[in-house]
């Protein structure tokens, strides 16, 4: 078995388990392909139209915020971010800095690295929130197809909602 087809099933089987994803059905419409850097994670949040949902344990990736930054305030792009409370308040975190922008930002259980846009692509692995690929760490993958995309949404959404809402306020006072 090929080292690439070895870590789509470990990885395949790690979405599955540590995020409760058994529910999202890979369908034979299902594209999926293999991303390398933080860069091709940003090309999904600039192809993003109307909503785009993140959970991140940290939001330390600089492209990617600004990318979000674009999204929301140059596009008018909904933007509903969930990140720990530990992401949320560290010194690298661009979790306040997004929400003045008009994200809205969350801090709650953020159980994967996940990223869904327009509810039809859906980006889930490290490089969400790492700069580069972590040595030993299964690969982000991205995922196209709306029947995947809407149950993970559905468990983005209950997620989202048991969180504290971040008052962009506390920031300017």
């Amino acid at each position: 078995m090929s080292r690439l087809i070895r870590r789509l099933v470990a990885a395949t089987v790690l979405l599955w388990v540590s995020a409760g994803l058994a529910q999202a059905p890979i369908t034979p419409s299902t594209e999926m392909q293999v991303l390398g850097t933080s860069t091709d994670v940003v090309a999904y949040v600039d192809a993003a139209q109307s909503e785009i949902l993140l959970s991140a344990y940290m939001l330390r990736v600089h492209g990617i915020a600004e990318a979000l930054r674009r999204a929301v305030v140059e596009r008018g792009v909904q933007a509903f971010i969930l990140t720990t409370p530990a992401g949320l308040n560290e010194g690298a975190s661009y979790g306040k800095s997004l929400a003045l922008t008009g994200a809205n930002v969350r801090s709650g259980h953020a159980n994967a690295e996940l990223l869904i846009v327009d509810r039809y692509y859906v980006v889930n692995g490290p490089l969400i929130g790492a700069q580069g690929m972590p040595e030993g760490m299964d690969p982000t993958f991205a995922f196209t197809g709306s029947d995947y995309a809407n149950t993970l949404v559905a468990i983005f959404i209950e997620q989202f909602n048991a969180g504290t809402p971040f008052d962009p306020n506390e920031v300017a006072r």
